[in-house]
């Protein structure tokens, strides 16, 4: 693209590490113009691409970032919401506050940057939002609870979205992953309940190794990213990884004793049998 003046405006939050990083950092290379988002700017390594300090869980914080952008490019083109956090803990162990931290961040967050970007997008009669999700927002597992659950409520609102801003000229996509590098770390409950420390802690350190070293290249994000703007009739959603369509394949044709023996005896947290899905369906 020639110049700043006609390459399409990004908005990418999230954008200081992992996922976000990689992804402002293709699309600037693409030639996309782009702003990305960090809690604390300050402390993020240098980047290709503009850093705002941005703050999802705050109005006047997300007003004044998206105004600046406004501002400074004249337009926003595309949202990629991708901010986001993680809580690990059995859902009895999880009290009110956690779960509503949670949803704060991943859901009304990204609730938050949508309403702020879709006015301007709505009037021109164009633009892209592109939410970055969790195979947990479709196959809730163990111990992420309210983690899946806050990618549920995304799920729900950006599938309801969609629907509504097609006429306006907005198309709306969900990118579902699961094992990448993202280098999140996992927020863990106030209240410990010793029924779940054992398995609760396998869970943790199976997520510790596929967010660190053994997860997938940021990268294929930001890859399936840039096909996503490509397409001009962008899918609705977008699931990344072999192993995560694997995943979709089998909920849909498994019956649900049979996903539930397959997934219990895939994440391998309990070391007997624990009785899940012997009950028969129906009965």
């Amino acid at each position: 693209m020639d110049s700043t003046a006609s390459s399409p405006v990004v908005l990418v939050t999230g954008a200081s590490s992992g996922l976000g990083r990689a992804t402002a950092t293709l699309l600037a290379s693409q030639g996309y113009r782009v702003f990305g988002t960090s809690r604390t700017p300050s402390r993020a390594p240098e980047a290709p691409f503009t850093l705002l300090p941005l703050d999802v869980r705050d109005d006047a914080s997300v007003e004044a970032c998206v105004a600046e952008v406004l501002r400074a490019a004249g337009r926003i083109d595309v949202l990629i919401s991708n901010a986001g956090c993680a809580f690990v803990g059995a859902v009895e162990e999880t009290s009110i506050a956690e779960a509503q931290a949670q949803m704060e961040t991943n859901c009304f967050g990204a609730l938050r940057v949508m309403r702020a970007v879709l006015p301007a997008m709505r009037v021109r009669q164009r633009g892209r939002i592109v939410a970055i999700s969790s195979l947990a927002g479709l196959l809730p597992p163990p111990f992420l609870g309210a983690y899946a659950a806050s990618k549920h409520a995304l799920e729900a609102l950006s599938e309801s979205l969609a629907y509504e801003v097609r006429p306006h000229g907005v198309h709306v996509s969900l990118v579902e992953l699961d094992g990448m590098r993202t280098g999140i770390p996992f927020a863990r409950p106030s209240r410990r309940e010793p029924s779940y420390a054992e398995p609760s802690a396998r869970m943790l350190a199976r997520l510790e190794r596929i967010t660190g070293d053994a997860g997938g290249d940021p990268a294929e994000l930001a890859g399936c990213v840039l096909d996503v703007l490509a397409n001009p009739a962008p899918a609705l959603r977008y699931v990344l990884g072999k192993e995560a369509t694997l995943a979709v394949a089998a909920r849909r044709q498994l019956s649900e004793a049979d996903y539930i023996r397959t997934m219990v005896g895939r994440l391998g947290l309990w070391d007997a049998p624990t009785g899940a899905g012997t009950r028969r369906e129906g009965a």
